[in-house]
């Protein structure tokens, strides 16, 4: 093949790669820089809002704990009080009308303490109290509680028991220790054990 040769009057063409250098160009026009430091996580702003989670958790926390313990004081009002009246039941009879007081008494029992009281009651009351004609009156002295949840609360009850008999020749005063462990049962406070001390 021939070369060509260059026309007369024509200059010879050379192609020439003009390397120039090239600029770094931002990704982002200047207009976008707030958008693109936005995207970064600022340390401060992590920290913060890293306390302000912990605040609401322990706030939380708080006022779940401040609440058990507003129902647990609420259990310990309501026990003791049904504490005490189950226990003037309990602790009071008339031999003239034992059925109507074991039967309130036993309205406030529950568990296996309702057989426990029923079997005492047939086997041991009741001959004695009929037989010397007995009627026992028992009032609260004084009570104070043992311990407590919201379901069951432990209530030391001190009792005055005065009793008339044919057996005696004057009223008798017996003062008493009993401690009553109190259930809650479909939202009543009933007497589950009593333990006399």
């Amino acid at each position: 093949m021939a070369r060509q040769r260059p026309i007369a009057g024509q200059r010879s063409r050379r192609t020439a790669v003009l390397e120039r250098p090239v600029a770094s160009e931002p990704m982002w026009d200047e207009k976008d820089r707030p958008a693109r430091e936005a995207t970064r996580l600022d340390p401060l702003l992590l920290v913060a809002g890293l306390v302000v989670a912990i605040l609401l958790v322990t706030a939380g926390l708080l006022t779940v704990r401040a609440r058990g313990a507003d129902r647990v004081e609420q259990a310990r009002t309501d026990a003791t009080a049904a504490a005490e009246a189950t226990a003037v039941d309990l602790l009071s009879y008339d031999y003239r009308h034992l059925d109507r007081d074991f039967a309130r008494a036993r309205a406030g029992l529950t568990g296996g303490f309702v057989d426990d009281y029923a079997k005492t009651t047939r086997t041991v009351v009741r001959p004695t109290a009929t037989e010397v004609r007995a009627v026992v009156k028992a009032d609260v002295a004084a009570s104070s509680v043992v311990r407590a949840d919201q379901n069951r609360v432990v209530v030391l009850l001190f009792m005055n028991q005065t009793t008339t008999s044919t057996r005696l020749d004057a009223p008798k005063v017996d003062l008493n220790r009993v401690r009553l462990t109190m259930d809650r049962v479909h939202g009543r406070w009933l007497v589950s054990k009593v333990v006399a001390l």
